[in-house]
């Protein structure tokens, strides 16, 4: 198996980036935005508003991890909402996105983070196991809702 290698990513690194978020966005049945993309990420990493980790294999870059800081009055600290993570299809099952979403708690971690949390589709059950195995716990006290924008 070969090696995994993990960079945080800055914009060194968005074309590297873009055709993840790509295939990340059509996973989730959305239109192509080639400009748009390009513009929200290129901003997220000039600007250090969000933390990208980027995976390669081999040097090709195979997967990707989002996350934005949040502000937790109840835990009195900050937190961070894994927004994002996606491995190409190929690399999949080849413990990507366990490493990618490890980096993301070690950061967590290294900056005093008080808390995590995800969100991901119900009927995405490949990702509900692998957080699962990974020691996540299903939200049960609270409930998500949507405003109409």
């Amino acid at each position: 198996m070969a090696a995994i290698t993990i960079v945080r990513a800055d914009p060194a690194h968005l074309e590297a980036v873009l055709p993840l978020v790509a295939a990340y966005r059509e996973f989730y049945n959305q239109r192509s935005a080639p400009s748009r993309e390009r513009a929200f990420v290129a901003a997220h990493l000039r600007d250090r508003t969000s933390v990208v980790f980027l995976a390669a294999i081999d040097g090709v870059a195979v997967g990707f991890v989002q996350l934005f800081a949040t502000a937790s009055t109840v835990q009195l600290g900050t937190g961070y909402i894994l927004e994002d993570l996606f491995v190409v299809p190929e690399a999949r099952r080849g413990g990507v996105a366990g490493a990618l979403i490890e980096r993301a708690l070690n950061h967590a971690h290294e900056n005093g983070a008080v808390g995590m949390f995800l969100e991901t589709a119900s009927d995405n059950a490949p990702a509900q196991a692998l957080y699962e195995r990974l020691g996540w716990t299903r939200e049960g006290r609270f409930l998500k809702y949507n405003a109409p924008l």
